[in-house]
């Protein structure tokens, strides 16, 4: 219990504070250099040539995908320009004019098919190689059928054989049902386009069709256009829209297919063994550990192990990205291994690796596994042994603090484990009015279970107003071994009205038991992008577009309010990262980070978060 304070409501537990962790003396900090963190990363024993390095560049299967992509959409161009006059002579003096045609069709359709297919080739797809092989393959045959067009024929036989070149690194196979589902959805489609076709050509013969069209004949039409190949028919009116929307119906069926093809394997949720949960608290709450660490902990989160077990990756499926937490939890000498286990678990589905919440001082050794890493903010703490509401930098907090005391507001301060069922139901009525009917939020930085026994030993601070009723409560999850005390969630009975400060109230006189418990650090809140959007940073070059956009994100986010809100009590800032594998991966990182967190909803994850 805090200042001394009582619990003057019926079904709290009496008597004094629990007992203290005992931690060593001397603990490492927060912000500690990674040992050895590059010395388990593969290195090149050698320098490789310019040569080779340009040619090790090109066989990256996100490069592939991006080029397998930019050869589609130019065989669309080329389909759909006329060609040289003179070539086109040439091919038609040796072939008959509707092959040409059908060519030019064909080739439309081809890069139709190749652009979906890049997508496929960057996630490593090894049917999206096949497929791309043999539409490439085709496609430089159509595109010298179609005008003798050389030019594109050399194109999309050299990517054909980079991506041959590269075939080992396609190592994502089919998911077990995914050919019958395909199979299906390629007869469901072929019959319904087929029938649609038909019927908009039948209809078509009302819209003064030139050549009447018998059933027949508008099926024989509807098999043309579908394959690329011009019809027979001449419509007139509105019914000259028939051809087109038919190719359309055609290429969108092809997109539908593909789509469901190259789908990334979805998360299969599995309860974890049992030895799982004993090896996972126990790597979560080691003295060289991280604030992050319980966090890995949460319901809505699977684990990927290093190889020999010392060390794992907590992430969360959605929409294609493998999102984890955090940097990995455990020994720090496995976190490489951990690392690369991790990517060998997204590649072998088709996710996209990423990790929210990275150390900086840990930022090199995802470089070395060839992740790039973007700033995301800072989290603030507070140095227990050094915190004091001394000075004149400390004002606002000091009289926040002051206002409610002489309100008469009280403050208590024990384990959850040691609350009594009233004084849990107490704080579940101030928890929900605190949410105001938002849903729950958090991910890289939030426990889940709330108040539900699972974590009897998270540290709870509630305060009361003076006729007992509590008003507010703030949850603090112990880690690195009782050494540190990590911000889990922050409620505050939003039906009250209670003077401003209650919340610094809170803090700080969690720090004072800290104190007295041994506690040497307690980690606050992230303040997201701080160094783009603190009032004395110094912003310059692309960097002040960045910040501009923040600033535009805080009416929905209140990223400055909470900025301000840590800054009040002058703590130790340590950034924080996001490392992604790509330019390209970024924007659905984004959108997965933001669905995790609970700001965007994302369908289909596959799991569901504890109560």
């Amino acid at each position: 219990m805090a200042h001394g304070a009582s619990w003057p409501q019926a079904g709290w537990p009496e008597g004094g504070r629990p007992d203290p962790t005992v931690v060593p003396e001397s603990m490492p900090s927060h912000a500690t250099a990674f040992p050895g963190g590059s010395e388990r990363s593969p290195r090149v024993s050698r320098p490789l040539t310019f040569r080779a390095r340009v040619l090790e560049a090109s066989l990256q299967p996100h490069v592939l995908g991006l080029v397998v992509a930019l050869v589609g959409a130019v065989s669309v161009v080329s389909a759909l320009t006329p060609s040289l006059p003179r070539r086109l002579g040439l091919v038609e003096g040796m072939v008959d004019p509707e092959v040409v045609h059908l060519a030019a069709g064909t080739t439309a359709l081809l890069g139709f098919v190749l652009l979906l297919l890049g997508r496929g080739i960057a996630r490593r797809h090894h049917s999206a190689y096949v497929a791309a092989v043999a539409v490439l393959v085709v496609s430089a045959c159509t595109h010298l059928v179609k005008g003798l067009d050389v030019e594109e024929t050399i194109v999309a036989a050299a990517v054909a054989v980079l991506l041959v070149r590269a075939r080992a690194r396609f190592t994502v196979r089919m998911p077990a049902g995914r050919v019958r589902r395909v199979s299906t959805v390629v007869g469901v489609l072929l019959l319904a386009d087929v029938a649609v076709g038909v019927l908009l050509v039948l209809l078509g013969e009302r819209a003064q069709v030139h050549v009447p069209v018998k059933p027949g004949r508008a099926l024989f039409e509807t098999v043309r256009l579908l394959g690329g190949a011009s019809g027979a028919a001449h419509f007139s009116g509105i019914g000259r829209f028939v051809p087109l929307a038919v190719v359309v119906l055609g290429f969108a069926s092809a997109a539908a297919v593909l789509l469901v093809a190259l789908a990334p394997s979805p998360e299969h949720p599995a309860d974890p063994a049992s030895t799982d949960v004993v090896d996972l608290i126990a790597l979560t709450d080691r003295a060289d550990g991280d604030t992050l660490d319980p966090f890995a902990r949460r319901a809505d989160k699977r684990h990927v192990w290093s190889s020999d077990r010392r060390a794992m990756v907590a992430y969360r499926y959605l929409a294609g990205v493998g999102l984890a937490s955090g940097d990995p939890v455990g020994d720090p000498d496995a976190f490489a291994d951990a690392i690369e286990e991790f990517v060998a678990h997204c590649n072998a589905r088709g996710w996209r690796p990423a990790f929210m919440g990275v150390r900086d001082d840990r930022v090199p050794l995802y470089e070395a596994t060839g992740f790039r890493a973007e700033y995301l903010g800072d989290e603030a703490i507070l140095a227990v042994d050094g915190f004091s509401l001394d000075g004149r930098a400390m004002r606002g907090v000091r009289q926040a603090v002051n206002r409610t005391r002489n309100h008469g507001i009280t403050t208590a301060v024990l384990r959850e484990g040691d609350l009594t069922p009233e004084a849990l139901a107490a704080l579940r009525v101030v928890a929900e009015r605190g949410r105001d009917g938002a849903p729950e939020r958090g991910f890289s930085m939030a426990l889940d279970g709330l108040l539900s026994g699972r974590d009897p030993d998270c540290v709870l601070v509630v305060a009361s107003d003076p006729d007992g009723r509590v008003i507010a409560f703030q949850r603090y999850v112990p880690c690195r071994a009782g050494a540190c005390l990590s911000l889990d969630a922050m409620r505050r009975d939003l039906d009250v009205e209670v003077p401003n400060g209650v919340n610094e109230r809170l803090i700080v006189d969690t720090v004072e038991w800290a104190r007295d418990h041994g506690i040497v650090e307690v980690s606050l809140n992230f303040a997201f992008c701080r160094a783009l959007v603190d009032e004395d940073a110094a912003v310059t070059g692309p960097r002040r577009a960045q910040a501009w956009f923040v600033r535009r994100l805080d009416p929905w986010f209140q990223i400055e309010s909470l900025l301000r809100f840590n800054a009040k009590f002058a703590p130790r800032w340590v950034p924080r990262h996001l490392a992604y594998r790509s330019l390209g991966d970024l924007p659905a990182v984004a959108a997965a980070a933001a669905g995790a967190e609970g700001f965007l909803p994302i369908p289909g994850t596959g799991l569901k978060s504890a109560a």
